[in-house]
């Protein structure tokens, strides 16, 4: 067996936010339930984020006189750090809802009482394992718009780690809504029906979100290439 599966990683604090990169690493590899695709998907995410605060950020510092373009940058960059801190809940908040399906799993059932109160238990702990990637897509998908804008206000040299960024985003928000597919099949039916639609709607809009962001993206690469090939 692999030593990241027999490795002993100690007292770990509850949020994946603590712990170091490599305690990151060797937690997903080990046989830990948590963290798993949909906290590394929002985990992964929000650094993809941080990448166009980055270039967001680095271009405001070098705005010079542009006034508009600078507060442009401001509220961008306002608005991408309260995202992040929004989206970095999730990637706790997907733990803690997987955490509790096992604990709901793992009641006792040797009673018709206690299978009632268990199947109680699972239901809630399901629909709120659903709900959670979906709105960790949504917040993602707000991201992606705020990606958008950077990529017309920030410095050309910037680019590549904004449009790095959103294909993380996109990734993510794929990886995310997987864990919807996995749980809600064990929801009521009509409350499924309510999901599968959002879902399909969220994995829509980052689909259109990220290709616009590469159009844009391509339009200014070709603008600069133009210009630069201009005697």
């Amino acid at each position: 067996m692999s030593s990241l599966h027999i490795r002993s990683l100690g007292q770990l604090p509850n949020s994946i936010w603590a712990l170091n990169a490599t305690q990151v690493r060797d937690l997903t590899a080990s046989l830990s339930p948590t963290p798993g695709g949909g906290s590394i998907s929002v985990f992964t995410a929000t650094l993809g984020l941080a990448l166009v605060h980055k270039g967001a950020s680095i271009s405001l510092k070098r705005s010079g006189e542009d006034i508009a373009r600078r507060e442009a940058l401001v509220e961008l960059c306002e608005t991408v750090t309260s995202t992040l801190a929004v989206m970095s809940r999730f990637a706790d908040d997907d733990s803690e809802a997987f955490q509790g399906y096992l604990e709901a799993r793992s009641l006792p059932r040797s009673t018709q009482e206690e299978k009632t109160l268990r199947d109680v238990a699972m239901s809630a702990a399901i629909l709120r394992a659903t709900r959670v990637p979906i709105a960790s897509a949504k917040e993602i998908c707000s991201a992606l718009e705020q990606a958008e804008r950077a990529v017309g206000l920030a410095d050309r040299h910037l680019l590549t780690d904004i449009v790095g960024g959103v294909l993380i985003m996109k990734a993510a928000v794929d990886a995310a809504l997987l864990n919807v597919d996995a749980n809600v099949g064990y929801v009521d039916e009509e409350t499924r029906g309510a999901l599968q639609q959002e879902r399909a709607e969220l994995a829509r809009a980052s689909e259109v979100r990220a290709a616009s962001v590469l159009e844009a993206y391509h339009a200014r690469i070709e603008e600069f290439s133009g210009a630069a090939a201009t005697p």
